[in-house]
């Protein structure tokens, strides 16, 4: 099937503070379109400030799919973000409207495009176990029992990446196979076979300009009262320490600055220096994306341009 023929997508990519969501309200008001968010913070409720999620007015002039989806006292998986995607992109083609996915969690947008592997669910019993075995043995001994039945796979992890160390051990645990002889067994409904997918970027060349931007939303983020954000959701929600609310960029500096483990310029500047490295590991899934249309901030009309002669498909 040609892409003439076959049904339209947008992916709109960026780091952090690009100006990703603005540009997809812009594009929802001069063509047929349906904003899909692909933020892993966004889907919970109440994250708002942290996750710099558009303001409630926006969101009811603009609604975001699979944003608000879910209580912070659950986890939102990677599987749940790809089949809903699926449901929603026929949802959404059947109002000839034009699916536009933005964002910037990249895992998300590496799904859609390759798949989902079949990997059983999480097991949170087995996570705590894996938890406490850590406590007892020391920081590193969870990557050793990885290297010991998946040495190629554990040679591709920093040895303090406690998540996937943990995803691939309880990998092993529930299938009796390692993460290298898993990976790539996928699910054969590809996005790029059933649909005509268009791939944008936005990344200024000028990394300063990022900065500015980061420093400038952060400054925001903390003044419009993300540290009473943070103590609400703490108060209102059972979350468990390796929930990823915890670990997410602004709130698990927060979470830190609640619990006196930092004081103020601390909180600021530890908030800003993991958003940077959040924006810098963006840049790098970009630099090396495939089929990805890359355009600085101020040529970001030329991705409308391109949308609007994509709906025209519809």
């Amino acid at each position: 099937m040609n892409n003439i023929s076959k049904k339209p997508i947008a992916f709109i990519l960026g780091p952090t503070a690009s100006g990703k969501t603005d540009l997809a309200i812009e594009i929802c008001d001069s063509v047929p379109a349906e904003i899909i968010s692909v933020d892993s913070v966004m889907v919970y409720e109440d994250c708002n400030i942290g996750s710099a999620k558009p303001s409630k007015d926006v969101l009811e002039k603009y609604p975001h799919h699979l944003v608000d989806c879910i209580k912070p006292s659950s986890i939102f998986s990677v599987s749940e973000f790809y089949y809903s995607s699926l449901e929603l992109i026929d949802e959404i083609h059947s109002r000839d409207k034009l699916p536009v996915f933005v964002g910037g969690t990249m895992m998300y947008f590496r799904t859609l495009i390759n798949g989902l592997d079949s990997l059983p669910p999480r097991n949170d019993d087995y996570r705590l176990e894996l938890e406490e075995v850590k406590k007892q043995n020391g920081d590193e001994y969870l990557y050793e029992m990885l290297a010991s039945i998946d040495s190629d796979y554990a040679a591709t992890l920093n040895k303090s990446d406690d998540k996937r160390i943990i995803r691939a051990l309880e990998v092993y645990k529930f299938t009796g196979k390692n993460m290298t002889s898993l990976l790539g067994q996928v699910d054969k409904n590809f996005l790029l076979e059933k649909y005509n997918l268009k791939q944008m970027g936005i990344l200024d060349e000028d990394r300063s300009i990022l900065h500015k931007r980061i420093e400038k939303r952060l400054e925001a983020i903390i003044n419009d009262g993300l540290v009473e954000e943070a103590k609400n959701i703490l108060n209102k929600y059972k979350i468990a320490d390796s929930h990823p609310i915890r670990k997410s960029v602004n709130y698990k500096q927060a979470i830190s600055f609640i619990k006196k483990e930092i004081d103020e310029d601390e909180f600021f500047n530890t908030a800003l220096f993991a958003t940077r490295q959040l924006a810098k590991r963006q840049i790098t899934w970009m630099r090396s994306w495939n089929n990805l249309e890359i355009f600085e901030n101020k040529s970001a009309y030329k991705i409308k341009e391109n949308v609007k002669r994509l709906a025209s498909s519809l």
